[in-house]
């Protein structure tokens, strides 16, 4: 396979996962009352030479893409421990490449589902009980997928969808001080490992796209500035996730850091609103470059 054909099947994957690539976020996984529910459209925009999927990309590529998403958490009581669910669905469209291979579309992402169980520091309380409870230190579990429900067409040079699953597996831990109080800090890290299947459908080339496991850590230090304002330094860092097409290793495993801070907003019990800015400052000889911007309205009843 010549090495313009090698790269143009890197680039048939989708972009659901960029949404992953810029973490999930501060405070996402702060506790709530058990029956918590939270819809949160949010918006992104990524200048990168990433390839939609987490892990692809090529050094010389220049990708402009939008995602437009809905997400939904649920808050659980699962013997006495609080836990949650979370789907996210995506639509976006993508336009860029290689100088010799460009393209453009838009269209569905795949569906991506969470599942939160608190091991240690939150107990399921209701709304009532919440209000006079204290959080010091808290560890949980993190379970997730990815399934293949986006746009793919193996015939396309860029695709929506991945055509594959992926399976994670995170521990995310929290710290919090002066909790209940205006001045409330936070430290939260957020380590996971990702596996992911096979894409067997390749077109024309027989053989499939694999992936070695990706090890990332994200973390995020916050700090509640009054009543309706916070702030958070957030980062990232990846390492692992070589791909191989047909047999072929890509030579592109990540070795990422990404440094970036949010401004968070309350407008009232029920509104809130996160904007982000994160920037790749570190990276291996061939690796990820590029930066995001990120907006996530969140109502919450």
């Amino acid at each position: 396979m010549n090495y313009v054909r090698l790269i143009a099947y890197a680039l048939i994957l989708g972009f659901t996962g960029i949404i992953q690539a810029q973490g999930d976020g501060p405070r996402a996984y702060w506790p709530q009352p058990v029956g918590t529910n939270i819809v949160t459209p949010l918006y992104s925009y990524i200048g990168s030479n990433q390839v939609f999927d987490t892990n692809i990309f090529k050094k010389e590529a220049d990708f402009d893409t939008n995602v437009y998403g809905l997400m939904y958490a649920r808050l659980l009581n699962i013997k006495e421990r609080t836990a949650a669910v979370v789907a996210m669905l995506s639509y976006g469209d993508t336009s860029g490449g290689l100088p010799n291979i460009q393209g453009s579309t838009n269209g569905l992402g795949d569906l991506y589902v969470v599942g939160i169980l608190n091991l240690h520091g939150a107990p399921a309380v209701n709304a009532e009980e919440f209000m006079t409870t204290k959080y010091n230190t808290l560890v949980a579990l993190q379970l997730a997928f990815r399934a293949p429900t986006g746009k793919y067409d193996a015939s396309d040079v860029l695709n929506l969808g991945t055509n594959r699953w992926e399976f994670k597996i995170g521990a995310p831990l929290m710290k919090f001080f002066n909790w209940g109080t205006p001045t409330v800090t936070s430290i939260e890290v957020l380590p996971t490992l990702s596996f992911f299947t096979k894409n067997n459908d390749l077109g024309e080339t027989p053989g499939s796209l694999s992936q070695k496991p990706l090890f990332g850590v994200e973390s995020h230090v916050t700090q509640q500035l009054n009543k309706m304002l916070w702030v958070s330094l957030d980062s990232m860092y990846r390492i692992g996730g070589e791909t191989a097409v047909a047999g072929t290793d890509s030579d592109n495993a990540y070795n990422t850091f990404q440094l970036g801070g949010t401004l968070g907003m309350y407008f009232s019990r029920t509104w809130g609103l996160k904007l982000t800015y994160g920037s790749v400052i570190g990276e291996n000889a061939d690796g990820m470059s590029g930066y995001m911007l990120r907006g996530m309205l969140s109502y919450t009843f």
